[in-house]
C-alpha cells in the first residue's frame, strides 16, 4: 500500500534543527521496533526509485539483526530489479497504523533467502515516522473488502464507479481505483459516494480528494490511489465508522 506523503517531503538526510526532525527516530531499538511490526503485520512497502515513475510493491520477509540488514521480496519483473540493483537506493515507505515509516535505503543487493532470490536493504541508523492525519486510522483486512462505489463523473461515462478502500478513519478513506476512470486530479469533491462496510447499511458520504498516486502492483498491474477526506461527515454516519473502524482494531489486536 503507498504513503499519503510525497517523496519530496522526505530530505535525504534530516538536521536536527529543521522542522522535520521531531518527526525523526534515532533509537535502534525503536528502529528495530517499527520495521519488525511492519513484518509482522505483512504491511506492504513501497520502494520508490529516485527519477523514475516505478514504485515497486513489496514487503519485508526477514530481518537479522547481527547483520544489520532487512531481507525483502524481490520484485516482479528484470526491469524493475535492474533498477533496484543499479546502485542509486531507494525510498522505503510504509503505513504502520495510519503513522508514514520512511527512510532513504541506500543500495539494494540481491541476496538468496529459503534458496529464493531477494532483495536486502541495510536497517536504517534512522528514519522517519510521521502522523499526518487528524483522524486514526485503520488497514482494512483483505477477508473483509470495503467497495465505496462513485457516481458517474460526467454523462459519456454514465455508469456507478466501484473503488475498493485499502484504509479508514473517521477523517478519511484511501480508495484504490482500478479501472482508471476517477483520474487522479485532486481537490475534487465526490458526493453521494456509498460506502459498503460489512454489516452495515451503505453509508452515504461525501469525499474531497486530496492526494493520488499511480502504484505499480506485484502482478505488474497499475492502479491509482486517492486519499481522500470526509466532508461534512453525519454524526450518525460518523458514529457508524467509529465503531466500524473499532472492530477492526480490536480484531486485529486479538489476532496479534
Amino acid at each position: 500500500m503507498l504513503s499519503a506523503m510525497r517523496k519530496e517531503d522526505l530530505p535525504e538526510s534530516v538536521d536536527r534543527e529543521s522542522p522535520m526532525s521531531r518527526f525523526t527516530v534515532h533509537s535502534r531499538s525503536e528502529i528495530l521496533f517499527l520495521l519488525r511490526a511492519v513484518q509482522q503485520r505483512k504491511v506492504l512497502v513501497n520502494l520508490d526509485l529516485p527519477a523514475s515513475r516505478q514504485i515497486v510493491v513489496t514487503s519485508i520477509i526477514d530481518m537479522s539483526v547481527a547483520k544489520s540488514t532487512l531481507i525483502l521480496d524481490v520484485a516482479r519483473g528484470d526491469a524493475l530489479n535492474r533498477e533496484l540493483l543499479s546502485g542509486k537506493g531507494a525510498e522505503f515507505i510504509s503505513q504502520l497504523d495510519g503513522v508514514t515509516i520512511a527512510f532513504q535505503t541506500g543500495p539494494v543487493a540481491l541476496c538468496d533467502h529459503d534458496k529464493l532470490p531477494a532483495l536486502c536493504i541495510a536497517i536504517p541508523k534512522t528514519l522517519i515516522r510521521l502522523q499526518r492525519r487528524e483522524h486514526f486510522r485503520v488497514a482494512l483486512p483483505i477477508a473483509r473488502p470495503v467497495r465505496c462505489i462513485v457516481p458517474a463523473q460526467n454523462a459519456d461515462d454514465p455508469e456507478p464507479i466501484t473503488t475498493h478502500a485499502l484504509d479508514i478513519g473517521c477523517g478519511g478513506v484511501a480508495l484504490a481505483d482500478t479501472s482508471g476512470r476517477l483520474g487522479t486530479q485532486t481537490a475534487r469533491i465526490l458526493p453521494r459516494c456509498r460506502l459498503l462496510l460489512p454489516e452495515f447499511d451503505p453509508l452515504e458520504v461525501t469525499l474531497e480528494i486530496r492526494n493520488s498516486a499511480q502504484i505499480r502492483l506485484a502482478n505488474g498491474a497499475f492502479q491509482t490511489r486517492l486519499g481522500c477526506r470526509f466532508v461534512d461527515l453525519p454524526k450518525d454516519v460518523d458514529a457508524k465508522l467509529q465503531r466500524f473502524v473499532t472492530n477492526i482494531e480490536r480484531a486485529r489486536r486479538n489476532g496479534l
